[in-house]
């Protein structure tokens, strides 16, 4: 029963992020992807001070602590950062499909570090998305994506995985509220070395960029990480990670109803084939 609840909870944040990647994507009209990507940390952070209030601080160690500071670090501070720039570059659609492949990446490192089991189902469908991101990619021939933006994208993953493996291990006997609180606080801190650089940016906000930056912080910061770092307690990171992946089939979608976005046969194939990938790993 945990893994199919951890299965949902995956899924209702891959439900949250997609439509935080449609607001940061009309966020970053008005101001940079490390404007962003900063002030949605800050606002994230001080939501979860509640959650941090009500439960309190866990006894982590030394040693957790340094984990808990360097996976937040490394996965909010630079790698959502990172992927943000990559939507700036790409849009919506394409950004968000051609990160699909690190829940294999992060399901190798959970293998080698966690111990968590590899099937040939699970195999499979990472080979689906292998082949997805690859079909998209053959847009660039076309003009359609940008090396710059390609490169980005495939920085935000590895730090992402990386950063998702150091979650499961933080969520093992301790509250998962707490430790995605924490996180979110913690990258929050790191955000603090760029204020300078976004000054210029917050100067010009207006309660529409406001507005939209808020909406980013609290469906995929707040509540989406919520949900997420739940299921990675109930399902582990092998599971719950490529069942949030779902999240870039949403987002693909969701621009092209509501952003205008070009839709594409090779966005279509890249769609299924994800679509079938997530299946099959999630249930493997």
């Amino acid at each position: 029963m945990s893994v199919v609840i951890g299965v949902a909870f995956a899924l209702i944040a891959a439900l949250l992020w997609a439509v935080g990647s449609l607001f940061a994507r009309v966020s970053m009209r008005g101001i940079s992807s490390l404007s962003l990507n900063v002030l949605r940390l800050f606002i994230g952070g001080f939501l979860y001070l509640g959650i941090l209030g009500v439960y309190g601080i866990p006894p982590l160690g030394t040693q957790g602590f340094a984990v808990l500071v360097l996976s937040a670090i490394i996965g909010f501070t630079l790698g959502d950062w990172l992927f943000f720039e990559s939507i700036k570059i790409l849009g919506v659609s394409r950004a968000a499909l051609l990160v699909t492949p690190y829940p294999i990446l992060t399901m190798l490192l959970a293998h080698v570090f966690l111990g968590r089991s590899l099937t040939v189902q699970i195999g499979v469908g990472a080979v689906l998305i292998i082949l997805a991101v690859a079909i998209l990619m053959g847009e660039s021939r076309e003009g359609r994506l940008e090396p710059r933006g390609v490169l980005f994208s495939a920085g935000a993953q590895l730090l992402w995985a990386v950063a998702i493996v150091m979650t499961d291990w933080l969520v093992t006997g301790n509250n998962p509220l707490v430790i995605a609180g924490l996180r979110i606080s913690f990258g929050a801190l790191g955000g603090i070395v760029f204020v300078p650089r976004i000054l210029p940016d917050v100067r010009r906000m207006r309660a529409r960029n406001w507005g939209t930056v808020f909406l980013v912080a609290f469906l995929g910061t707040f509540l989406g990480h919520c949900f997420f770092t739940t299921a990675i307690k109930e399902a582990g990171s092998s599971i719950a990670t490529p069942a949030a992946e779902s999240s870039p089939i949403m987002a693909a979608l969701l621009a092209v109803i509501f952003l205008k976005e070009p839709f594409t046969r090779r966005l279509l194939y890249a769609i299924l084939l994800t679509g079938m990938g997530v299946i099959l790993i999630s249930t493997g």
